[in-house]
């Protein structure tokens, strides 16, 4: 037993029940007190009042009950009923000692009078900091389970916003840090719970939201919660004001529509304390996985699936064959037939001093954007087989988007494409993804009255929908495309959810979706096997934990954090070995960043791509030319080119040369800092600032070594100081990514001094 465990030895006592009735005295409070952390529950109900740790109170005192968890069931007809913590007939608290830990046990009898009843368990390891909590349950009442929101964890809101020094760290999108709650609160991409009708980029797992883990921290102290799951079942991960005040970090659950009496979750939510930042929280949410079963391929060194290509570290091109943006005229454009945009290809190859891969939008022979459906390539065969042996015989590369697990009814970028008498005579309406209600879910992701197609998404727990995502991706393999984004639109690899009772599969999220999704991967890696050639297949934003072993090279979607922070690398940190994605088309830019306020918006989306070790991507307006975004107006003004295309050509010279070991094989670690760079925000259409340094940097471990990247994407020259007592005396300083490197200057009071180039980058190495 730890000696600091409880505050008198009377507390020790096993079974010491507390029950809260109406009129009956106020119950003590449940505490457990370690060398890290002090935990306590209020005793009448099992709320969280209270995590401490370093001095620092990590939990919102509001005076009044919060429910430590809220049940939704369902009935057959799709109707819930909210059951909390909160409605218990009768409430009871016990405490055990067992294998050096303390367990609070609460038991919650007939919530809301109805025969269900709740136990929950929070384990507290003694010589750890960090607590484990589960759930499990009785019911009753013969209705299915939806989700279970557990545990209600509410912080502060003392964030540097309002003039505190805090900071939420968000899995969203590959990661983001949180300063100013407004910035997400007053957008229409605000926050909305995790259900039905809701879906695309929000906090849902494995999806959009790739990770499992959350935090809180200041300069004192730090709240770390995640889903310890290695089965990765789906859940909402997402953060938002609470009612009641701070900052709600909110998970829910769902055990997939379960129905039986008894019901108790398979893994345990980490509440814990930890000192540092994001990069910390990140370290202990990756210690922790690569100690569980969650399945992962080999690391990228190792895994023979990787074709030679991608050692090499082309850069992505990619722009569309008809129209320019994703609606409107669909007419061919300049770079149709394919073969026109050949010498464009060839120019940027030249320009960026690398292999390209030419990644092409709105090339379906249906319609663009018009899943499942999509070979031949538009215009036929001939000159698209033409194309790809020029690329290949220039030493570039090949690859499509494709919509994923989608069915187009109709196109609204081509009237002229239609399968409603498919549709009507399969009677694929059997297929597609249900509501609660059992009828067709008409919120499809790109599909509506005023998206690309009319539609439904399909549910992939039908042989049918496995067969046709084969077949289609069976008949473009021979073409000769070195990647394949077949899986855009399906966010991270995922399915959405369906609650259909005549699927096979439980009636609501739950882990059959990731089963039915990876058996379509299955599927593919089988077919790509037997074509001989080693092709990649991808999806849009970073594939979601469940899919990394199917999916190495995806289309990162990261700028979308510019709605509620600061991009931060944490995915990479805790996968980058496993695989590497691609910066993205940047679709959308201009609704997060007021581009004539924020010049250097695009150098930066660069330059942090390059840091978090993702491949590069240029996206093309007309012209070769290189433009802000995908989907923005070709005619409008553009970013620098030059500039631009210099700072892509230096950047991915590193990932070719003296970076290779780390930005494309390596670990990152916590980088040391850096002074004497300043800020140069990123403004939003809204007038708010998103905080951005002026030099990046991100540290890396591989082979024995460990190398820091500073990155200066400016025009201009920067001189600053890495503090990294560590690499003194014996660090090796490389200036260019193809020069030898060099003793670095002696560390001075202060650290390393560095002098930075105009767009471009430096590398330090050291020896462990």
């Amino acid at each position: 037993m730890h000696a600091d465990t409880f505050a008198a030895a009377g507390l020790l006592a096993a079974c010491l029940f507390f029950a809260a009735t109406p009129g009956a005295r106020a119950a003590e409070p449940l505490t457990v007190r370690t060398a890290q952390y002090e935990l306590r529950l209020n005793g009448d109900t099992g709320d969280l009042e209270s995590f401490a740790a370093n001095g620092r109170e990590l939990i919102l005192a509001c005076g009044a009950p919060r429910a430590l968890f809220t049940l939704r069931f369902r009935a057959a007809d799709g109707a819930p009923t909210d059951l909390s913590a909160l409605s218990a007939r009768a409430f009871s608290a016990a405490r055990e000692e067992a294998d050096g830990e303390t367990r609070l046990i609460l038991a919650y009898t007939e919530l809301d009078g109805r025969p269900v009843d709740v136990r929950v368990t929070v384990r507290c390891p003694h010589n750890e900091p960090t607590t484990y909590w589960s759930l499990s349950l009785t019911n009753g009442t013969g209705l299915r389970l939806d989700h279970i929101d557990f545990p209600t964890v509410v912080t502060p809101d003392d964030l540097v916003a309002t003039g505190g020094d805090a900071r939420v760290f968000w899995p969203g999108m590959e990661g983001v840090v949180v300063e100013d709650l407004s910035l997400r609160e007053g957008f229409w991409w605000k926050w909305r719970p995790i259900e039905h009708p809701t879906m695309g980029w929000i906090g849902l797992y494995p999806s959009s939201c790739p990770m499992q883990f959350m935090a809180y921290y200041g300069r004192d102290a730090g709240l770390y919660l995640a889903a310890h799951d290695p089965e990765s079942h789906p859940k909402g991960v997402e953060y938002h004001p609470h009612p009641q005040g701070g900052i709600f970090l909110d998970y829910r659950l769902f055990p997939g529509g379960v129905i039986a009496r008894e019901y108790a979750m398979p893994y345990e939510m980490a509440l814990g304390a930890f000192t540092g930042d994001w990069h910390d929280a990140a370290e202990r949410y990756r210690a922790w996985l690569e100690t569980s079963a969650m399945p992962r391929p080999p690391r990228l060194a190792e895994n023979p699936a990787l074709p030679d290509w991608f050692q090499e570290s082309p850069i992505v091109v990619t722009y569309p064959v008809r129209g320019t943006k994703d609606l409107g005229d669909m007419a061919p454009n300049e770079y149709y037939p394919y073969t026109k945009a050949l010498p464009a290809l060839e120019s940027l190859s030249r320009q960026f001093d690398s292999r390209v891969l030419a990644l092409l939008m709105h090339w379906e022979g249906s319609a663009p954007w018009s899943p499942p459906y999509v070979w031949p390539p538009y215009g036929g065969t001939e000159d698209f087989s033409k194309f790809v042996e020029a690329l290949h015989a220039a030493g570039n590369l090949a690859g499509l988007y494709a919509s994923g697990t989608g069915y187009t009814i109709r196109s609204n970028t081509d009237p002229s494409f239609t399968k409603e008498e498919e549709f009507g005579d399969l009677h694929l309406v059997d297929i597609v993804a249900r509501a609660p209600d059992g009828t067709p879910a008409e919120n499809g992701v790109c599909a509506g009255p005023n998206a690309q197609r009319i539609g439904y998404d399909m549910c992939p727990a039908n042989e049918w929908v496995k067969d046709t995502v084969a077949r289609e991706v069976a008949k473009i393999l021979p073409s000769g495309v070195d990647y394949l984004q077949y899986f855009d639109q399906n966010l991270g690899g995922a399915c959405y959810r369906c609650y259909a009772a005549t699927h096979g599969h439980a009636p609501g999220p739950g882990l059959w979706q990731n089963a039915a999704m990876a058996d379509i991967y299955r599927r593919i890696q089988e077919l790509v096997a037997r074509s001989g050639r080693r092709v990649l297949i991808g999806c849009e934003a970073a594939a979601a934990e469940p899919f990394i072993p199917y999916l190495l090279f995806n289309d990162n979607r990261f700028h979308l954090n510019l709605h509620a922070g600061t991009p931060v690398p944490a995915y990479a940190y805790v996968h980058h070995e496993y695989l590497n994605n691609f910066m993205g088309n940047q679709n959308g830019v201009s609704a997060f960043v007021d581009i004539p306020r924020s010049p250097l918006n695009l150098h930066q989306r660069v330059a942090l791509s390059f840091v978090q070790g993702d491949f590069l991507t240029a996206v093309l307006k007309g012209g070769g030319k290189l433009c802000w975004e995908w989907g923005g107006s070709w005619d409008a003004e553009g970013p620098d080119h030059d500039s631009v295309a210099a700072l892509m050509r230096n950047l991915n010279t590193w990932r070719r040369g003296a970076g290779k070991p780390y930005l494309l094989y390596g670990r990152m670690l916590k980088p040391f800092p850096v002074t004497g760079d300043y800020e140069i925000p990123v403004v939003t259409p809204r007038d708010q600032r998103i905080p951005f340094r002026s030099v990046f940097t991100t540290r890396w471990q591989a082979g024995g070594k460990t190398a820091q990247v500073l990155v200066n994407y400016t025009p201009e020259a920067q001189r600053v100081t890495l503090l990294c007592r560590e690499a003194a005396g014996r660090a090796v300083l490389f200036t260019g990514p193809r020069a030898a490197g060099t003793e670095a200057p002696k560390a001075g009071a202060d650290g390393l001094t560095l002098e930075l180039s105009p767009l471009n980058a430096v590398l330090v190495e050291w020896g462990e």
